[in-house]
């Protein structure tokens, strides 16, 4: 495989992630993206680690970091509980979310809000 087509495939990858919103999805796995683009796991793996410089799954919780934090700050979802924002941003739960908040930001989620 190319190097260009590692860096196109990137590039595909990180707009079906953030601007088609799939990190939002609980169910969004590497293997959706495997079905999406007819390409393997490990070379999925391969561009994460090349082209992005993190995992899949770092990667995609970041990206619901970012969501839950624009939430978590947004007054339309000040009446939303911790796990509305969680499951909204694509976590699984509360505490998912809690523990990657905190490696991001370094701060809980409830400290943010």
């Amino acid at each position: 495989h190319k190097l260009y087509d590692h860096k196109e495939l990137a590039t595909r990858i990180k707009s079906l992630i953030r601007n088609d919103r799939l990190f939002r999805d609980i169910h969004f796995s590497r293997e959706t993206l495997t079905k999406e683009l007819g390409i393997s796991p490990a070379r999925i793996s391969q561009i994460f680690k090349e082209e992005l410089g993190t995992t899949f799954y770092d990667y995609v919780n970041r990206q619901r970091v970012y969501h839950a934090r624009h939430l978590l700050r947004s007054p339309t979802h000040k009446n939303d509980t911790l796990e509305d924002i969680a499951i909204q941003s694509g976590f699984c739960n509360r505490m998912t979310m809690h523990r990657m908040y905190l490696k991001v930001y370094g701060i809980s989620p409830g400290e943010e809000r």
